[in-house]
């Protein structure tokens, strides 16, 4: 009678060999840095009985690692790919884990060590197309589900919720509800609700709306991950030295020595972040500040780091006469030595899920303000009090320098309240450091095992 290890070693031959056979396999995997995904055939004889070789030492042991299936569209960009990503580091040492992507283009993360399967379904234009290409996804993914044995699948966003809920393969299904747009749709939320087995929500709030609001018991909260020490490392030393980033450095020091009364934002240029509300609050700021003959009137400035072009917002800040007082730099890779140096951190978001930002400045040393906007503000700082809520801004955009709203008086308010009183910065910085750690990796992978097994 073979052995185990004879008859798992003869399964991988022929696996190999079948594979190899195929003409132009629709899936790949790759391992390694922002590298292209190679086809099937790459994943050789080698590396199966390797990995056969360590399950069967982990089933020896009696501690197999649950094969967990994390699904997301790409890796180029974005909030809850990032997320993906980090959960994939996380809880290597737990489980068995593999990223699946429909498209491998412009891999933003580091995923140097990770099994990453790219199907090589990317985005396709016409309604006929995208019907079809969503059918592709689902074929390619469940055989991908049964070559893997997954025992368990994950998807963020939207667009990989609805393909792995219709690809079910013997596996446990989470779907991942990710921000408040995502209750745009409706159908879409019932539709998982109905196929999947379980609804990954990062806030309290979203949980509580699929309870009530579509009668689904099945919904549990994730808060997104915060590394911690990641921040905690950069505060304590100088700026990034990537010489990539010297250009953006020099300005951002620059505009420092003259703005000491700084007041900070992160996000992608996009409508929902609210900016403008942002940019004519540090207006009225400095107007006011001024007025009442306060010498650091002139040193107020605003900074908001983040990809995207930026122009309106400086064409807007030009207007209000703050045209030297705004800085729009782009992106910066290590920010938070850069966000010590603040003053105040303000969050003006219309919508989100769960703003990572907010708690990285309260990590970084900062006292914080926001809109108490659905979801995730009020369930960070409330607890705890420990930063600033404001009533939700106006939503619709308002790029006129001569119309200035309700909202932004009273977020210009809240931010001269923080700069003037520094008990109440210093009140405010210790609460949401202590706040902070409730977010930690180590939270949040306590928290995966305990709803995952293992």
């Amino acid at each position: 009678m073979k052995s185990i290890r004879t008859a798992r070693a003869e399964a991988a031959r022929g696996s190999f060999w079948n594979r190899r056979n195929r003409m132009k396999p629709k899936s790949g995997y790759s391992r390694g840095r922002k590298a292209p995904a190679r086809d099937c055939i790459a994943t050789d004889i080698k590396s199966d009985m390797d990995r056969m070789d360590m399950e069967e030492k982990s089933i020896s042991k009696g501690n197999k690692k649950k094969k967990l299936l994390l699904i997301t569209p790409m890796l180029h960009q974005g909030g809850f790919e990032r997320v993906c990503v980090r959960t994939a580091r996380l809880l290597e040492p737990w489980y068995d884990i593999t990223i699946a992507i429909f498209d491998s283009a412009d891999i933003a993360f580091d995923i140097t060590g990770l099994r990453v399967a790219d199907l090589k379904l990317g985005v396709q234009s016409g309604k006929i197309g995208k019907a079809v290409n969503v059918l592709r996804r689902i074929r390619a993914l469940k055989k991908l589900k049964r070559q893997e044995r997954i025992e368990i699948s994950y998807s963020f966003g939207q667009t990989a919720n609805l393909v792995n809920c219709l690809s079910r393969a013997g596996d446990r299904i989470l779907c991942g509800i990710r921000s408040y747009q995502d209750f745009d749709n409706p159908e879409k939320i019932r539709l998982f609700c109905r196929k999947a087995d379980e609804i990954v929500c990062c806030s309290a709030d979203m949980e509580q709306m699929i309870r009530e609001e579509y009668n689904c018991r099945k919904a549990w909260t994730l808060n997104n991950p915060i590394n911690l020490n990641k921040v905690k490392k950069e505060t304590g030393q100088q700026l990034c030295s990537d010489p990539d980033q010297q250009d953006i450095l020099k300005k951002l020091e620059t505009f420092r020595e003259i703005h000491p009364e700084l007041i900070v934002s992160m996000g992608r240029q996009d409508d929902i972040k609210g900016f403008w509300h942002l940019v004519k609050a540090v207006s009225i700021c400095r107007q006011k500040a001024s007025a009442e003959g306060k010498s650091k009137a002139g040193q107020i400035g605003l900074v908001i780091l983040g990809e995207g072009d930026f122009s309106e917002y400086e064409q807007l800040a030009a207007e209000l006469g703050i045209g030297k007082d705004c800085l729009f730099p782009g992106v910066l890779k290590e920010p938070f030595s850069f966000l010590a140096t603040a003053r105040v951190y303000a969050l003006t978001s219309l919508k989100e899920g769960f703003p990572n930002s907010l708690v990285e400045a309260m990590a970084a040393g900062l006292p914080v303000i926001s809109t108490d906007c659905r979801t995730g503000p009020a369930e960070i700082l409330k607890p705890t009090d420990c930063g600033i809520l404001i009533a939700p801004l106006e939503e619709n955009k308002n790029m006129s320098a001569q119309e200035l709203q309700e909202g932004d008086y009273r977020l210009a308010g809240q931010l001269l309240r923080l700069l003037e009183d520094e008990q109440l910065r210093q009140s405010y910085i210790e609460k949401g450091k202590e706040r902070a750690l409730f977010f930690s990796d180590e939270n949040y992978i306590a928290n995966c095992r305990k709803h995952l097994g293992n």
